[in-house]
């Protein structure tokens, strides 16, 4: 998964341009593994990302794929991405731009490319998991929601998604956000139970009778919209 070009950027910041080049990481030895994981340990909080060696077990076995932006040598961006295996969804579990480097559009131009990508038109869904700002008026996270809003996703209504702790014991109440390019907007429940029953299993370790999966599963309407 390849994605090249060049980007510029005026705004509250003195005019940016810059060349962008985003690429597949294969290798966890590497220095862009290294680069990639300094964002995202410093983007996420503890109880909301797995263990390093976790990604780099998954990395390497191909189950999750990490997308850098790079600028020159510099790692600027990162994305883990997964296919959910038997379904139609791209899972994007985690994306983050370094500190340094934000609003300067580098995200919304991975997800640009990404969803213009045809290199694997089997997935005609990509999905994420977003805090859920309401819950605290977090401006931060309102920041976020907008952002994914901008660049084309949209909000899954009527679900209480909760994202089990993956270190420590505090859960994390988030938001599924969906962009379809068809333009769809609405899932039956059953879809979004066999998702999320999915997600669960494949990448949390967490089977149906989990307390987590079960609150979440019982908030799943019959019909729910996007938008």
């Amino acid at each position: 998964m390849d994605f090249n070009g060049s980007s510029c950027q005026t705004g509250d910041v003195s005019p940016v341009c810059f060349s962008l080049k985003f690429c597949e990481i294969k290798d966890v030895s590497s220095l862009e593994f290294q680069g990639a994981m300094r964002i995202y340990c410093a983007s996420f909080p503890e109880n909301e990302r797995h263990p390093i060696e976790i990604i780099r077990a998954r990395v390497s076995s191909g189950k999750m794929h990490l997308i850098t932006g790079m600028i020159e040598k510099d790692v600027v961006f990162m994305a883990l991405l997964s296919p959910l295996k038997d379904t139609f969804f791209l899972i994007g579990y985690y994306l983050a731009t370094d500190e340094e480097y934000r609003n300067l559009g580098i995200g919304r131009r991975f997800l640009r490319d990404l969803f213009t990508s045809r290199e694997n038109p089997r997935f005609d869904h990509f999905l994420i998991e977003a805090e859920n700002p309401y819950i605290d008026s977090d401006e931060a996270k309102l920041k976020r929601l907008k952002f994914y809003k901008k660049s084309g996703m949209k909000e899954l209504k009527g679900v209480r998604y909760i994202l089990p702790p993956l270190q420590g014991t505090k859960p994390s109440e988030m938001i599924l956000m969906i962009y379809s390019p068809d333009d769809r907007d609405r899932l039956d429940g059953e879809t979004i139970k066999d998702v999320i029953i999915r997600m669960y299993r494949e990448f949390y370790s967490r089977y149906e009778g989990d307390e987590f999966l079960t609150l979440t599963l019982g908030t799943v309407p019959a019909l729910s919209d996007y938008r």
